[in-house]
């Protein structure tokens, strides 16, 4: 009887130590392996925010939590900023490499930051403006590059931005069928209509080629800007404003070949 109960007492003792938490300076660990580092836990329950801002924990699927016992990624930083102090030494690849970034909830995740701020369209199709028209919008087609940055609207022409921030926008277009002389403008105008956020003038030095099924050769101009959008769902439209009649070209053709020659290009610095 006595040898059973010897054996009964072993077992209990060695299932209780197999499943123990280890508390280092507390006597009530949360997880798996806990140190208080200030000895400041109560010694019953669990800690407080504050309380835990010192401690460190390890849980039984190896998170490992500083600032907090209840961790929940593989690491888990309450608070504060993270050194390498030898970093530098370790040079990233351009083009191959991935942008770090945390999201709202501070998890760190790598995005490919090239592509992701990136906005691209090319016009839809030729658009002829008339004499005394008003300001026009140019239609593009649907993005070739875009990010959840934008969003752009093919039937109305509008850009909405999803998020504020500093972007830099380049313009081009080949405008035909104008004179010597003729004004091209181009500009960004926000949505609902006000004064232009950024505009470009180009004067025509010498009257176009007539558009023909062979030849399809414009005045062509480019216009850069930086513009600042001060909060998500801004909404701006691009705008062509000739002071004579011409044609907005989507394409050229030429003994040179032919190709896109009007777009719009935005990327968020």
């Amino acid at each position: 009887m006595r040898k059973k109960l010897l054996t009964v007492v072993k077992v209990f003792a060695f299932s209780t130590l197999y499943f123990a938490q280890v508390g280092i300076n507390t006597s009530t660990p949360q997880t798996t392996f806990h140190i208080d580092g200030a000895k400041d836990n109560p010694t019953s329950g669990a800690p407080s925010v504050i309380q835990q801002t010192n401690d460190f924990a390890v849980t039984n699927t190896a998170q490992v939590g500083i600032g907090t016992t209840t961790p929940t990624e593989k690491l888990d930083v309450s608070s504060g900023n993270v050194r390498i102090r030898n970093i530098n030494s370790n040079i990233g690849v351009g083009g191959t490499d991935r942008v770090v970034v945390a999201d709202g909830n501070g998890i760190l995740k790598t995005i490919d930051f090239t592509a992701y701020s990136l906005f691209h369209a090319r016009l839809a199709a030729d658009q002829t403006i008339s004499t005394g028209a008003s300001i026009v919008t140019l239609m593009f087609a649907s993005p070739v590059a875009t990010s959840p940055f934008y969003s752009y609207n093919t039937s109305s022409g509008v850009l909405t931005f999803s998020q504020a921030g500093n972007y830099l926008v380049t313009l081009q277009a080949s405008f035909s069928n104008i004179t010597s002389g003729a004004q091209l403008l181009l500009g960004i105008r926000p949505v609902p209509d006000s004064n232009y956020l950024g505009r470009g003038s180009h004067y025509a030095g010498a009257a176009t080629p007539t558009l023909t099924t062979s030849t399809r050769i414009g005045e062509l101009m480019n216009y850069t800007t930086v513009i600042v959008v001060p909060t998500a769902g801004y909404q701006i439209r691009f705008t062509a404003a000739p002071n004579q009649s011409c044609t907005i070209l989507s394409t050229e053709m030429g003994p040179t070949g032919n190709g896109n020659v009007t777009n719009v290009t935005v990327q968020k610095i």
